[in-house]
């Protein structure tokens, strides 16, 4: 039986694996490592989460998400502010009132990947 110990061939995977590896490594730049903190910051929370579901379905004000989520108006607007800063939300002033609407839907795909990584729904 014949051994390979330098192998001049590069599976799939392994190019998969490289061109990953590459395209991590384009995002290793400060300014770059802070913006995904921010985002998994903003991420960092249920109640966000709830509001960034809800916020899926359709834009809403400030008072139908506080009755959406069952949280005072004080505590979503804070929420809110945190998920603006991160680029996850949009605002729009309409008279007296603010319309905030999911501003990158990519933010669904982060969600579905951490729950596909493992995250533990039994509890």
């Amino acid at each position: 039986m014949a051994q390979h110990s330098n192998r001049n061939f590069v599976t799939p995977a392994e190019e998969s694996e490289s061109t990953a590896s590459a395209e991590l490594q384009k995002l290793a730049t400060a300014k770059n490592i802070k913006a995904i903190s921010l985002l998994i910051r903003a991420l960092d929370s249920p109640l966000r989460i709830e509001i960034i579901l809800a916020l899926n379905e359709r834009p809403h004000y400030v008072h139908e998400l506080v009755k959406l989520v069952k949280s005072s108006q004080p505590l979503v607007s804070q929420h809110l502010k945190v998920l603006k800063t991160a680029g996850i939300v949009d605002a729009e002033r309409q008279g007296r009132q603010m319309t905030y609407s999911l501003a990158e839907p990519l933010v669904l795909d982060i969600l579905l990947l951490a729950l596909n990584a493992g995250v533990d729904t039994s509890g």
